[in-house]
């Protein structure tokens, strides 16, 4: 026997000797009578790449926490898996082509999702053998990857489900998106950093107004003060004139409190397509909604000579001819406010109106949100540390309807078919059971006749993902 303790061989081997006694699996320990169960699912380390100290951390908490139930009688089971962690893991893949002088753009759809698919897999395989280094006391009978057929069927049919109920719903809706990465994120997913930035006051027919953003004054519909604002009242109703780098417009005075009588002037201009609150502005008065950026983050035709230019240069350019114009009282070149960006890249997030599919929270006939907050609020759930609850509250009384798609090539695509030959009349239809990835139906006047279909790119986030398996 070798005198010296080599970790490289034992420990693999008594490993083993744990497996192979199916110590790990309650289903083949003694029957114990009203033995109780214990159960963790391992949150599942992304496939992006190797674990990092956090999942080392939380596998070490999990493993004393199952050994401590085994030892006191229950079944106890620890369920492992890995993530395919769709954005995160393309954006790595990215990272990675970008050290080769590739890009996403060099490979068809398929060529590209193959290739991310044998990343990860050889991700996948050392993160097991990562969890197993760390003589985790997983089942490894009951192991999943979010890409496994049962997973994918099991949210297809939810997804369909949950889609017959009311409760998925499809729809243009005010979205964060980042157009660097070429999706939207959800609001959690946002991260709001402070910045300075110029602060232009800007002349708007008899007004002056206040803006952080002069290249989105091709979309304006509107101009808005608050209704208590004694100053401004006599405009309220009226249209006014207002001179531009693209000739003059007109633009309807409207009253709404969302507008803060302290913030500049008082008078803000209004852009539903590309602001939340002016969104919401927007549906409270009926107003048109202008369109002025497009999905790669450049402007588009409603901005005349400035179309194609990215958003950062068209503000440069369009405050200097403003400037030039006269059109420009001052400039705050001091600001500081705060900017919604992406919370993996850092990049501006754009507010845009993309058509998305959504969880509803807080359905009357069936509410997620409701029961969630209730379980906390009434302490059938408890949230440590104890102050964190106040967050948890918070998020869930502020929570609406969840976006749930990704504009993205790796992951669960969305289970809808498009029918490509009767555009723009689009009929919608689910994938059948029986041919999950080949074809659809929808009916027409005869009852059920084929269709050219084309599947929905979009594909799944992760996080419903795991919603739709608990």
């Amino acid at each position: 026997m070798d005198k010296r303790y080599n970790p490289n061989e034992i420990e693999p081997a008594i490993y083993h000797l744990w497996e192979k006694s199916g110590y790990f699996n309650p289903d083949r320990l003694p029957k114990i009578e009203n033995r109780k169960p214990y159960t963790i699912v391992l949150p599942p380390p992304n496939a992006s790449g190797k674990m990092h100290t956090g999942n080392v951390l939380m596998i070490a908490i999990e493993d004393l926490l199952i050994r401590w139930k085994r030892m006191q009688g229950y079944a106890a089971l620890w369920v492992p898996g890995t993530d395919h962690a769709g954005f995160e893991t393309q954006i790595t893949f990215e990272r990675e082509l970008k050290k080769e002088g590739k890009s996403r753009f060099d490979f068809d759809r398929k060529t590209l999702y193959n290739k991310i698919w044998e990343f990860v897999h050889k991700n996948k395989k050392d993160i097991e053998e990562q969890i197993k280094s760390m003589g985790a006391s997983v089942d490894w009978s009951r192991y999943t990857f979010t890409l496994d057929e049962k997973v994918i069927n099991t949210v297809h049919d939810t997804f369909k489900k949950m889609h017959d109920d009311g409760l998925i719903y499809r729809d243009d809706y005010m979205v964060n998106y980042c157009p660097k990465c070429g999706t939207t994120f959800a609001d959690l997913e946002v991260k709001y950093v402070e910045r300075t930035d110029p602060l232009y006051y800007m002349k708007y027919g008899p007004f002056t107004l206040a803006t952080v953003r002069p290249e989105t004054k091709f979309g304006d519909t509107a101009v808005a003060v608050h209704p208590a604002d004694k100053r401004y009242k006599q405009y309220i109703g009226k249209e006014i004139e207002v001179e531009g780098l693209l000739g003059k417009m007109k633009l309807t005075v409207i009253a709404d409190s969302y507008v803060d009588p302290k913030f500049g002037t008082g008078v803000v201009k209004v852009t539903p397509a590309h602001d939340k609150n002016d969104y919401e502005a927007g549906k409270r008065h009926s107003l048109e909604i202008k369109r002025v950026i497009d999905l790669n983050g450049r402007l588009n035709e409603r901005a005349g000579k400035y179309a194609g230019l990215t958003v950062f240069s068209a503000r440069k350019q369009v405050a200097e001819d403003l400037e030039k114009k006269g059109l420009i009282e001052k400039i705050d070149r001091n600001y500081v406010h705060t900017v919604a960006t992406c919370y993996k890249g850092g990049h501006d997030i754009e507010p845009m109106i993309v058509p998305n599919w959504f969880v509803k929270v807080d359905d009357k006939k069936k509410s997620f949100k409701k029961p969630a907050y209730d379980a906390v609020k009434k302490g059938s759930v408890k949230i440590y540390p104890k102050w964190r609850e106040k967050t948890y509250l918070r998020w869930m009384e502020e929570m609406h309807d969840w976006p749930i798609s990704r504009q993205i090539i790796w992951g669960i695509r969305i289970p809808v078919w498009y029918d490509v030959e009767k555009n723009p009349d689009l009929r919608v239809t689910f994938i059948t059971k029986s041919q999950r990835s080949a074809s659809a139906v929808s009916p027409n006047k005869n009852g059920i006749a084929p269709l050219v279909a084309r599947q929905k790119e979009n594909v799944i986030i992760t996080g419903h993902i795991s919603d739709l398996l608990k």
